[in-house]
């Protein structure tokens, strides 16, 4: 017998079969929830409120994973419960917030839009000039001095004949173009009255989060930053368990494009009423990307990239009407994706690049891009090499027992007190704390370190103070007592959470010393080390260094640089010269396949230990 699951608030019901969970569920009706751990209830990420009383009873992995106090409200992990029932069930929408850092590069820049709009007054047929609507839209763009245009979108189209007259015959169109003389398609038309600047969003689709960025196409002014969980996390923390679920069939691949699709949706909607405009305002787009959710995104066959020789479908820019992919904006609108630089390297990278001018500085220098998919690339006096190496979610907040992304009451800072050497802690908002981010993680951490909590192996050492020990090995050390937090139990360190760090800074710095020694090159030779993504730009330099996550160089040589794969989107968004630039680029940067190097797996094993303090 079916049952139906009723999601609110986004009012999707699906039938579901009692064999079948309520992450299942969700996952049919494509709404996102959070399942780093791919549903085996070890990361408490999927919880879900379930608001049909009584709430089934909390089975006995969610008396260790979820606080007592939250499964009293009712709120059940999506991947531990049958649905036994019709349910009505509420998650929240996956916006983490509304505003955020603008991309920190600044630099000049040729303003060349993709989409310009101009103002065109037709002359209105009659039976002595019974020119056709789209004829006349045409020669009188052509005649305005601007812009001109060879073709009409189909569904643009289909407007015209009631926009002119509605608009007695004074309108503004938009021509999506690449050249000057501006020659191109008109994309948009609207009355002279109601045109507003052109906008477009550039945006940097993250393994764990999705960044966007609003801009005015004509004078390139920035007007928001706009962020959003990834919600492929239900499909597991890491996009090569995604890509496996994807390449099982056709249905799996589409499904995933359409869940991620509708975030970027919600994230649009967002964005537009926070910007006071509707989403038809945005007339084109830019996604970068790792090549795994290039794909994902396109939903293009997976099977060769998760293989090897790890061959993308194509690694050439692409221009995409956006509702071929079910994109709300303008539905005349291009989506442009740049390239890719080859295996995992993504258009992020090439983003990257495109942001620091890496390639025309002189000297060593080292760029990471840290995040789920860490990508490096090595400039040695310009010339340019590349390689990624999977470095997990933990450093992101993500797949710790109290990891979390930034927000009120999650730990941000740590730090130790001179005098008695007890711990000191900060949080978002000065709220009780709920959770603890990449940057508070990365600072407990180092100063576990400098405390001896834990060995050079990164063993948590039973006895000391604040650790908890436990049978299994999987000792806690208490960072935030009960009495302090807003969850109503200890907040927590555990040798497991240690262990995930250790390996996300194992992999990206045996990535970094893999890159190094193909040039006959060590750390010590770094004349600069970039570090972009959100993670890089709050983490103390200090902490990194004293975990072994950044090597021991001087702090001057290390500069954060915030979102520049972000920044480097921007750029493509706003100038198509530099879309072109990004484009020759791509060809220059030389792809290093880590899975083929023996030497990695010893680096990586090197890079887990942590540094003598």
């Amino acid at each position: 017998m079916p049952y139906t699951v009723r999601f609110e608030p986004w009012g999707t019901v699906v039938e579901c079969t009692a064999d079948q969970t309520l992450l299942d569920a969700a996952r049919m009706a494509e709404i996102p929830v959070g399942a780093v751990c791919s549903g085996r209830g070890t990361c408490g990420k999927c919880q879900v409120h379930i608001l049909t009383e009584p709430a089934p009873p909390p089975v006995q992995v969610e008396l260790t994973t979820v606080a007592a106090s939250v499964l009293e409200r009712g709120f059940r992990l999506a991947c531990m419960h049958k649905v036994d029932g019709d349910l009505t069930v509420e998650i929240l929408p996956i916006i983490s917030h509304g505003k955020g850092e603008a991309p920190p590069l600044e630099r000049s820049f040729e303003m060349a839009p993709a989409v310009r709009r101009q103002a065109v007054t037709l002359e209105p047929p009659h039976l002595d000039r019974p020119v056709d609507d789209g004829s006349n839209l045409l020669g009188a763009l052509a005649a305005s001095g601007g812009a001109i245009a060879t073709e009409i979108d189909y569904r643009v189209a289909q407007q015209v004949p009631e926009v002119l007259r509605s608009a007695d015959w004074q309108v503004v169109v938009s021509v999506s173009g690449a050249s000057a003389p501006w020659t191109g398609e008109i994309v948009g038309i609207r009355p002279a009255a109601q045109a507003a600047p052109p906008l477009g969003l550039a945006v940097d689709l993250g393994t764990t989060n999705i960044a966007a960025y609003l801009y005015n196409l004509r004078s390139g002014n920035l007007l928001g930053v706009f962020g959003a969980a990834n919600p492929l996390a239900s499909y597991g923390a890491d996009v090569l368990s995604r890509l496996v679920y994807a390449q099982r069939s056709p249905e799996n691949g589409a499904r995933l494009q359409r869940t991620l699709v509708k975030a970027l949706n919600l994230l649009i909607e967002h964005a537009a009423k926070t910007a006071g405009c509707s989403p038809a305002d945005l007339e084109e787009m830019t996604v970068v990307g790792n090549s795994g959710m290039h794909h994902l995104f396109l939903n293009l066959p997976p099977r060769q990239l998760i293989h090897a020789p790890y061959v993308p479908a194509t690694r050439r820019a692409m221009s995409i009407k956006v509702r071929e992919l079910g994109i709300a904006i303008a539905q005349g609108a291009y989506v442009y994706m740049p390239p890719l630089v080859g295996g995992f390297v993504g258009s992020d990278l090439l983003a990257v690049a495109l942001a620091t001018r890496i390639d025309r500085k002189p000297g060593v220098r080292l760029a990471l891009d840290i995040g789920t998919n860490t990508e490096l690339l090595l400039s040695v006096d310009g010339r340019l090499f590349s390689c990624s190496t999977a470095s997990g979610p933990a450093l992101e907040g993500a797949a710790l027992r109290f990891g979390s992304v930034a927000g009120a009451g999650v730990v941000d800072r740590v730090w130790l007190n001179p005098f008695d050497a007890s711990f000191s802690y900060r949080t978002i908002r000065g709220k009780p704390a709920v959770g603890i981010c990449g940057s508070g993680i990365v600072d407990a951490l180092a100063c576990m370190a400098k405390a001896g909590i834990f060995s050079l192996s990164g063993r948590m050492q039973a006895g000391q103070p604040g650790v908890v020990a436990a049978a299994d090995g999987d000792h806690r050390f208490v960072l935030v007592p009960a009495h302090a937090t807003g969850l109503g139990e200890d907040l927590t360190i555990s040798q497991h959470d240690v262990r995930a760090i250790q390996l996300a800074k194992g992999a990206i710095r045996g990535g970094m010393a893999t890159l190094l020694a193909e040039h006959g090159l060590t750390v010590d030779d770094l004349d600069e080390l970039l570090v972009a993504g959100a993670f890089g730009n709050h983490i103390e330099v200090e902490s990194a260094q004293a975990i072994g996550l950044y090597p021991a160089i001087p702090r001057e040589r290390i500069r954060q640089i915030g979102n520049a794969a972000g920044t480097g989107a921007g750029l493509m968004l706003l100038s198509t010269v530099e879309r072109q630039a990004a484009e020759e680029l791509s060809e220059q940067i030389n792809y290093l396949e880590l899975a083929r190097h023996k030497r990695f797996t010893r680096l990586f094993a090197e890079g887990q230990r942590f540094p003598v303090t």
